[in-house]
This record gives structure tokens, C-alpha cells and sequence, in this order.
């Protein structure tokens, strides 16, 4: 296990939070609870002893903190959980003319990622995002993973302190013991937002 994106990780948190700790006064505070729905890009990859590794689609919950630092560029700061599989097909042959695919295994990938970054917010309601991190393995099959992303979406308000936060973003980083490549992912994400 390596220990160098816990390291950025908490190099990027320290920084963000001396730049909140600067933000301009009067202005809202925001935080959003929210869940997405996970398509992997990469999906389908062969190794060398004849097993076909194909990532489904997974979920995630997640918990976000927005400080404005000027009127449309916000820090923030965000964790969750994130869960995937995959469907390792292990191929099986008894002899040349025996040769079949066992599909009945599925594996699980959980994760807590912790993640700083910027909202811009090129209209009022409307926005684009980039956030770094890490995302911690909390189960045997995922493994630390030094992550980024970066989308857009839309904030639909619904009270003077309430809205609903519909994003879009694509994510890179998150590792597994059965694939030893960087997955790619779009999250379709919905959120609650409540205004401080």
C-alpha cells in the first residue's frame, strides 16, 4: 500500500481550508447529501491467464462542503462511499474441445473517497467542477487510490435555502486487486443543497 496519496491528500485539505479560512464574510456556505449512479468506461480487459474482467455499473452516496471564495469561484470539499463490481469470467478447458466461461462469480469494490476542489459558476445556476483526492479502500478487493475528476451541472432552486444539485462528471483512479489499471467513469450525480 502505498502512502503518497494519503500524503496529497491531506496537503490538498490543509490548503483548501486556509483559503476558507480567508473567504469573504456574508456569503453562503453550502452543503449537499447526495447519490449517483456509476458507468464505467473501460470495461472489458483480458490478462494473461485467460480471465475476462468486465466492470458493471455501480453507486455512490456522497456528503459535499461548498465555501464561496469570490461570487462564482467555491472551494470544496467532499467524502461518501463508492461501490462497484466487476464480473471476472474465468475461463475453464479440460481438454481442446472443452472450453467455457464460469460467470457466476462477482466481485466488490468499496471505497471513502476524500476529495478538495473548485466550483465555478459561470452563470448563476449553472457550473463547472474539478476536485483531486484519495479514495480509501474499506474493503480486501479495493485499494487506495490517488483520484480526479472533473464536470458540470446545474443548481435548480427550491426555497430561498434549498435547492437540487444535478451534475454530470467523469472520474479517474479508482483500483482494484483484479484489474491493475486506473478505471474510468461518468457519475450521473443528484444532490440536496442547503444554503447557510
Amino acid at each position: 500500500m502505498t502512502y503518497k496519496p494519503i500524503h496529497i491528500t491531506f496537503i490538498l485539505l490543509f490548503t483548501v481550508f486556509s483559503f476558507v479560512a480567508k473567504a469573504q464574510r456574508g456569503e453562503q456556505t453550502s452543503l449537499s447529501a447526495g447519490s449517483g449512479i456509476i458507468a464505467p468506461l473501460n470495461m472489458n480487459y483480458r490478462n494473461d491467464n485467460g480471465t475476462d474482467f468486465n466492470v458493471d455499473a455501480g453507486f455512490s452516496v456522497n456528503l459535499k462542503l461548498e465555501k464561496p471564495i469570490t461570487e462564482t469561484l467555491h472551494f470544496t470539499v467532499g467524502t461518501g462511499f463508492v461501490f462497484t463490481a466487476s464480473t471476472p469470467q474465468y475461463l475453464f478447458s479440460s481438454n481442446s474441445s472443452n472450453v467455457f466461461y464460469d460467470d457466476h462469480y462477482h466481485d466488490l469494490y468499496a471505497y471513502l473517497p476524500l476529495t478538495a476542489g473548485l466550483k465555478y459558476y459561470f452563470t448563476k445556476y449553472l457550473y463547472v467542477n474539478a476536485e483531486t483526492g484519495s479514495a480509501f479502500s474499506i474493503n480486501s478487493r479495493a485499494r487506495t487510490s490517488f483520484i480526479y475528476a472533473g464536470g458540470a451541472g446545474a443548481v435548480v432552486p427550491i426555497g430561498p435555502h434549498h435547492g437540487l444539485d444535478f451534475g454530470l462528471q467523469f472520474e479517474r483512479g479508482y483500483k482494484n486487486t483484479d484489474y491493475d489499471h486506473a478505471i474510468n467513469q461518468l457519475v450521473l450525480n443528484v444532490a440536496y443543497k442547503y444554503r447557510f
